[in-house]
């Protein structure tokens, strides 16, 4: 291989830049090795390529080489200091910029008047005079300290109020856009619903987009609510939320708290879904626990379902089911006076118009495992007849023998009434009948009892009773007795009916036969004393 290094015993040619080599070099550094190369390939650079044109020429192609700067690589240090000094300031402005933007932005948007266009924009989508009290609106959150919505008398929803409202929000959506985020909601709030009572132009309905606030939820910690005027029906302190549901409509979802309604036991909400869309209001669950008064309840929860149409005079059924439930806390503060037990199924349906403040008709068979009856003269006369068998108090098992325990609540505007009851202790004593109970608390009942014939037959005095002529076949005395009086004075005619000598406790009795005259009766009663009438109860098993 040919290199461009000069041996070392001659004394080579000198390039301009390269120092001479001598003879006395006997060697060289890798410095002068590279240079050399470098040199051999800049010759051959200078002296190009040859090339034959198209037109048959000879011509020498010569690569052109980039001269490099003599400048120097680096800055000057004065230089430096000048650029830094620029990029200090440029960025302590675009800083002070940023500052004085932002502060603008909270100072406009926690303005009078930007809480005005909100209450404005929220008046027109809701169609109510909605009121904004302290509201501060920060890049990542917002809270108002009181809303209000009042809505006119053409209208289901007549006020909303809402306290400490608190929301965390989009930074993006800060700059001129409606607070949004993922949920926005109050600690306390009141909600009261009436039907419309004015027609009025309903206008044309808005999107979503017009309303001022863009959440995905809003929600309440304890939220009460007022069904009608004298609010016989409501919540109390329930955990509510408020979404859109997209096709299915407005979803509202109920959580604790507690559903009331006038005569029966408060019941703590455990869960609820109800769902609008197109005027109808679809209660797809709503699910009611028992309160127990001391200690843990092992019942199972109360259920409704079923959907309302929202227009004035629209009838409406909810469908209601459950088991394992008490039987004072499912049939009323009224009934419970005189009644108690434990349920193990009932079903029914809840019966009412949209519009009024009351329910049609509340029906629910009953079947108990256990029951008991209470309050009635009958039952301390029993006691004082016949001393040595617990006959007080009457409790009623339905034991391996399956002894029925049924019957059937149904509740009026009236009033209220147990219906077609069947109570039995095997071998002992069974009680059936009906009771019923008005909202002044006028009582009016017919019942059966049958007694172990031996209760009578075992004492001198009951020797001649024609009750014994042939219970010594079925091993039971049976014999029907009226109620009446009041639920803190009730009387009873169960000792004449048994032929025990006694002062007459005789009650009102109607002589209308016709469906349903015993509530109608109850209600206005005639005043007249006559014999009572041994159907006296019979409308009272209408379907």
């Amino acid at each position: 291989m040919s290199t461009n290094i000069p041996p070392r015993s001659s004394q080579g040619e000198n390039n301009i830049d390269s120092a001479p080599l001598g003879p006395e070099k006997e060697q060289y550094s890798l410095d002068e090795m590279m240079k050399a190369l470098r040199d051999k390939e800049r010759a051959k650079e200078a002296q190009g390529e040859v090339v034959t044109r198209s037109d048959g020429t000879i011509a020498r192609k010569v690569k052109r080489r980039r001269r490099r700067s003599e400048q120097a690589s680096e800055d000057s240090p004065e230089r430096e200091k000048k650029r830094l000094l620029v990029k200090v300031v440029i960025g302590a402005t675009l800083i002070l910029v940023l500052f004085l933007t932002v502060l603008f932005l909270i100072l406009m948007q926690n303005s009078k008047g930007h809480r005005d266009k909100l209450a404005q924009q929220a008046s027109e989508w809701s169609g109510a005079e909605v009121e904004f009290k302290g509201l501060k609106r920060m890049p990542f959150a917002v809270s108002i300290k009181e809303a209000n919505f009042r809505w006119n008398q053409t209208n289901f929803v007549r006020n909303l109020s809402l306290n400490n409202i608190e929301g965390h929000v989009r930074f993006l959506n800060y700059l001129g856009a409606r607070p949004s985020g993922l949920q926005i909601g109050g600690s306390k709030g009141q909600l009261r619903l009436a039907m419309p009572s004015d027609s009025g132009d309903a206008g044309d309905p808005l999107s979503e987009e017009d309303f001022p606030f863009d959440f995905d939820e809003y929600y309440c910690n304890s939220l009460d609510v007022f069904f009608g005027a004298d609010a016989p029906i409501g919540f109390s302190k329930v955990d509510a939320i408020f979404s859109y549901a997209g096709g299915d409509g407005y979803q509202v979802t109920l959580d604790e708290g507690t559903f009331r309604v006038d005569g029966w036991e408060d019941f703590p909400v455990s869960k609820g879904v109800m769902r609008f869309k197109d005027g109808v209001l679809s209660l797809k669950a709503l699910s009611l626990k028992n309160s127990p008064k001391s200690g843990i309840s092992l019942a199972s929860d109360l259920k409704l379902s079923g959907e309302v149409l929202m227009e004035s005079g629209e009838k409406s059924t909810l469908e209601i089911t459950t088991d394992q439930f008490p039987m004072d806390v499912l049939i009323g503060k009224k009934l419970s006076r005189f009644f108690s037990g434990s349920i193990v199924s009932s079903s029914g349906k809840v019966q009412f118009t949209v519009g009024n403040d009351y329910f049609d008709e509340v029906e629910i068979d009953l079947k108990a495992s256990a029951a008991k009856m209470k309050r009635l003269p009958f039952l301390v006369n029993l006691h004082s007849l016949f001393p040595n068998h617990n006959l007080d108090l009457l409790e009623f098992h339905e034991g391996i023998s399956n002894s029925p325990i049924t019957g059937k609540v149904r509740a009026k505007p009236e009033g209220v009434a147990l219906e077609n009851f069947q109570f039995s202790e095997k071998g002992k004593v069974s009680l059936s009948g009906s009771l019923l109970i008005t909202n002044d608390g006028r009582i009016r009942g017919r019942l059966e009892i049958s007694i172990n014939r031996f209760y009578l037959s075992s004492q001198e005095r009951f020797k001649g009773s024609p009750h014994l002529v042939g219970s010594d076949t079925t091993g039971f005395v049976s014999f029907k007795f009226d109620v009446g009086g009041t639920v803190d004075r009730p009387t009873d005619t169960f000792l004449e009916m048994l032929g025990v000598d006694s002062t007459s406790l005789q009650v009102d009795d109607p002589t209308n036969e016709s469906e349903d005259k015993i509530w109608e009766n109850l209600i206005n009663p005639r005043g007249e004393k006559v014999p009572p009438d041994p159907d006296i109860l019979k409308p009272l098993n209408v379907e």
